[in-house]
This record gives structure tokens, C-alpha cells and sequence, in this order.
């Protein structure tokens, strides 16, 4: 006997979706989803997220990016942090919708991004996503599950490279939303796109096309002899790289235990410090770390040499800040190899200042310092302009003096000392323009107010983090930095900003709020405090 369908009705109960946004996305959100029957609540206080999530228990909550009092990536970073709101789907509605910035988003926890303005039915979306959390619980997963479900939901195609042109450099391939291929060290597929995707200090690479092949070259030598500090307790296998990396072009010297090397490298200019780990007096990881800590040799690449197993150190190495980590093998051809790459940035900026071309430069992979002391050597005359989170720096320099310098760092703009400082602590991404500089009367010597200017910043510095880490209670945050700065930060340097609004009486307790371990607190809290993101009062 046929039974009719329609004599069954199947009352589904409204599915509920959170909106946390403000002016036209705000509206265009919760116009589309009543007009479809979505029960829908509305805000755009971001502080009160989590305890209306909690009280109201949405089936979705959609996040904008830019906040009034919050970013988006700090709401979506709460709301996975409390138990109550942890299994909760959470949407980011972007208008950068680059992969980048994608990747920022869902190393917080998001479970989905969508363009804004909206290019598909958000009414059909939003039932589809709440199904497919329901159906898979895909909010729950790491974030190579979240990674890979957006891929598929976006038809992803293109390459994602991490660290590019790097011995770090990772490469993820997709093609209509599969994952065809990934390589990471001696990792493939799966475990190395975990490994890849945790690595979010660095630079991101996005091509539209299936690349197999690493991106990484090295570049040629046209005068400038990179040099390189090498910290080996093996007097037999010191003496021999030190010979073949002579041979190779590269200007060597040698220290013997970790503490000889510290003091090596704060004595002399170094491109890279090729460390063993297991050093005398300070071991690899510690050198390392003080390395990291210092103004001006935080800029040195670090290459990391061990008899360990690869696969455990190499993610250890490159979240520690290391550029490069190299399994010991008796192959002189894999360390030339990989020191090649790491000089390659600096050698490609030199070469073109020397042909007096204009060039691109990046702070993160060449160092302000090395940068400011290149013009001055080479006698460049032209303007260095930069930018990076938290504003705009420019430089002019003419005949190794230098010229003029202006910042802008929010709504904040110094010229001179301040400004200058303001440039060497930057994340700057820009460019150097050869043309000509009027030298006013009163122009220095560059190296002269470079050498001063790394004394005061490395006083200030340690006297700030000496506070911050003593008195966390007393640190404040600059709102405007703080604004700015979150929307590329780490997740630990975002934990710790949520957590020093709740003013923790010592470091060990700031860290227990973030749910980190000291070792990852210690580097986010320099950072921010540097930045002048954080600050101390009284």
C-alpha cells in the first residue's frame, strides 16, 4: 500500500545562530537568517560572548572580524577556550579572505570563514554547516580536520608554502578541495600538513596552481661573503667544516662550547650561528634562546645541528626560532645546501643595493640592523619605506648618513630617535628606493646612531621584560596597539593578552590562565611588551 508522505510532518525546532558583528554586516546577517526562520540574537559586544554563548547555546555562532572592543580571532579564541561554549560551530565573516589570513583564523579554532560581502545564500550555508557539525562534529577536530573541511567546502586549488625559500619551507597541494600533497622535513601527507600548519611565526605563501617542486633557491654571489659562527665541541669536525665552508665562500669562525659562542656572537656582525645541540657550559636550545633575546642577534639565522632524530626536533627547532635544522651525516653537501638558503635573502637584498636597483625587503628575513648597516657600507642615497601591523616607518639615507626618519605606529607619529627604535623592533615588509637625499646640517653618521640606538633598546628592553615578568599585575594594555596587533598575532601572543586583563599576580600564574607552558609565554610576552603593545605601570 503507497503511503503518503505529506500525512507526516516533521517539526524541526529553529536552529538558533549568534551574531557577533556590527553595522552592515550585523544587519545583512540577521536580515537574511529571520527572513529563512533562524532564531537569531545579535551583539557587538565582544567582552560578553561567551556568557551569552553559554546561557543561550546557539547551533552557530558567526563572528565579525574587526570588533569594537576585540578582534574577531580573541572572540573565537574564548569562546574554544570555555568548556561550556568549546563544541560550539564558530564561523569568521572576513573581508580578507586570503589564505594567510584563513590559516590565522583557523588556528584559533574557527570552524568555517566566509566572504563578506557574501558571494553565496548565507540561509543555505548556514544550515549546511550546522548539519555537517552535527553530522561529522568537524568543530571538534584539530586543525588539519578544520583545514582540510574548508578546503573541501571552498574547492581550494593552489599551493600553500610555509617558511618559503627556506630549509623550513613546507608545501601543502590541493586540487578542487583534496589534498594531493604535502612535505614537510622527512614528513609527508597528513603529518606533515600538522606539522606545516602549526608553524605561525612565519611567512605564508598562497599560489593559485599545484606547485611539487620547493621554492627555495640560493642566490649567487656577487662580493658579499656571508659569515658564519660555528659552535661545534668536536674539535675534528670543526676544524673539517670550517675548511669545506671556507672553500664554499663563506668567512668562518669558530667557538667551542655554547657560552664562547654567545660571547662570540655579541662581539662581531654574523649571518648565521650554526649551533650543535649538545653543547658544553650552554647547551644548542640555550644558545638559541639567548640568541632570540638580544635586540640585534635575535636577526642572526640560526641553524641547528644534532645527532637527534629529525623528525622529533625539526618542529621543536622552527617553533623555538631556529631557521634551519640539520641532522648530523658527515655530508658537507646538505649543510652547504641549507646554508645557502639561509644567506640567500640577505646575499639577494645586497646584490641589488649594490647595482643600485630598487629592492623589497623584508625585516623578518633580513634584520633592520643588517639592512640600515648595508646602506650605510654600500653608500646608498634613497628612501626605505615599510609597514607592517602596527604602522609605517620610512628612512632616508644618503652617503652613509643618515638623512630623515618618520613613524607612524597607530595613531602615533615620531620623527628621529623614537622614530628609528619604532623601525628596528618592526615586523616591516617594503622597499628601498634609490633617489636623491638632501643631507640636512645636522645629519649623523648611521652607524654612529645604529650602535647607540641597540645599546638603548637593549637597556630599555631588559629593564621592560625584567618588569613585566616580576610585576605581570601591573602590565596595561595600549587598546589601539592591542587592536592592530591582534589581528596577525600568534595564539599564544593572543592568549597572553586575554589573560593579562585578569592583572595574574606572577608570571607562573599569567601562564596558567593562558593554558601554555612558561616556554611559549616567555617569547609572546617579550614580543608584546617590545611592540609596546603591553606596558607597565607604576
Amino acid at each position: 500500500m503507497d503511503v503518503d508522505d505529506s500525512a507526516f510532518v516533521t517539526l524541526e525546532r529553529r536552529r538558533k545562530v549568534l551574531v557577533i558583528a556590527s553595522g552592515a554586516m550585523r544587519e545583512a546577517l540577521t536580515e537574511q537568517l529571520r527572513a529563512e526562520g533562524f532564531e537569531v540574537r545579535d551583539s557587538d559586544d565582544a567582552l560578553g560572548v561567551v556568557e551569552l554563548a553559554r546561557q543561550w547555546k546557539p547551533d552557530l555562532v558567526l563572528v565579525e572580524e574587526h570588533l569594537p572592543t576585540r578582534t574577531g580571532r580573541q572572540v573565537v579564541l574564548s569562546l574554544r577556550a570555555s568548556g561550556d561554549t568549546f563544541k560550539q560551530p564558530v564561523a569568521g565573516v572576513l573581508t580578507d579572505l586570503s589564505v594567510p589570513n584563513v590559516l590565522r583564523w583557523l588556528r584559533v579554532g574557527a570552524t568555517d570563514i566566509w566572504r563578506f560581502p557574501f558571494t553565496r545564500d548565507v540561509p543555505t550555508r548556514t544550515r549546511a554547516l550546522i548539519d555537517e557539525c552535527d553530522r561529522s562534529q568537524v568543530q571538534l577536530g584539530f586543525m588539519r580536520v578544520r583545514m582540510l573541511a574548508w578546503a573541501g567546502r571552498a574547492k581550494l586549488t593552489g599551493t600553500v608554502t610555509t617558511y618559503p625559500g627556506t630549509p623550513f619551507e613546507g608545501r601543502a597541494c590541493f586540487r578542487e578541495g583534496e589534498l594531493q600533497r604535502a612535505q614537510f622535513g622527512a614528513q609527508s601527507g597528513e603529518r606533515a600538513l600538522d606539522q606545516l600548519l602549526e608553524l605561525e611565526d612565519g611567512a605564508v605563501l598562497w599560489e593559485e596552481s599545484p606547485v611539487t617542486e620547493s621554492t627555495a633557491q640560493a642566490v649567487q654571489a656577487t662580493g658579499y661573503r656571508p659569515r658564519v659562527l660555528l659552535v661545534e665541541d668536536d674539535p675534528s669536525l670543526s676544524r673539517l667544516l670550517t675548511r669545506q665552508l671556507g672553500l664554499a665562500g663563506y668567512v668562518v669562525e669558530a667557538a667551542f662550547d655554547g657560552q664562547a659562542g654567545l660571547q662570540l656572537a655579541s662581539q662581531r656582525p654574523w649571518d648565521i650561528v650554526v649551533a650543535d645541540l649538545d653543547l658544553p657550559r650552554l647547551d644548542g636550545w640555550g644558545l638559541l634562546r639567548a640568541l632570540r633575546a638580544d635586540v640585534t642577534l635575535r636577526e642572526i639565522a640560526v641553524m641547528i645541528l644534532s645527532a637527534h632524530d629529525e623528525t622529533v626536533e625539526t618542529l621543536k627547532a622552527a617553533r623555538s626560532g631556529a631557521r634551519a635544522y640539520l641532522k648530523k651525516s658527515g655530508r658537507a653537501m646538505q649543510l652547504r645546501d641549507a646554508l645557502a638558503l639561509l644567506a640567500a635573502p640577505r646575499m639577494g637584498v645586497w646584490n641589488e643595493l649594490a647595482a643600485r636597483r630598487e629592492v623589497a625587503v623584508d625585516l623578518r628575513s633580513v634584520g633592520a640592523f643588517w639592512l640600515l648597516r648595508g646602506l650605510a657600507e654600500l653608500d646608498c642615497q634613497g628612501r626605505l619605506e615599510l609597514e607592517d601591523a602596527l604602522g609605517r616607518y620610512e628612512l632616508k639615507v644618503s652617503q652613509g648618513q643618515l638623512a630623515g626618519v618618520a613613524a607612524q605606529v597607530g595613531s602615533f607619529r615620531s620623527q628621529g630617535r623614537e622614530a628609528l627604535e619604532a623601525l628596528l623592533i618592526s615586523r616591516g615588509v617594503g622597499r628601498f628606493i634609490f633617489e636623491p637625499v638632501e643631507l640636512p646640517k645636522t645629519a649623523r653618521w648611521l652607524y654612529e646612531v645604529l650602535d647607540e640606538s641597540s645599546e638603548v633598546l637593549r637597556k630599555a628592553e631588559a629593564v621592560k621584560l625584567h618588569d613585566a615578568a616580576t610585576h605581570p599585575y601591573r602590565l596595561s594594555l595600549n587598546e589601539e596597539l592591542a587592536g592592530l596587533f591582534a589581528r596577525v598575532a600568534t595564539v599564544s601572543e593572543l592568549k597572553v593578552l586575554d589573560a593579562v586583563r585578569g592583572a595574574p599576580d606572577s608570571l607562573e600564574l599569567l601562564a596558567k590562565s593562558t593554558g601554555l607552558p612558561l616556554g611559549e609565554v616567555e617569547p609572546a610576552l617579550a614580543e608584546l611588551v617590545r611592540r609596546g603593545v603591553l606596558v607597565t605601570e607604576g
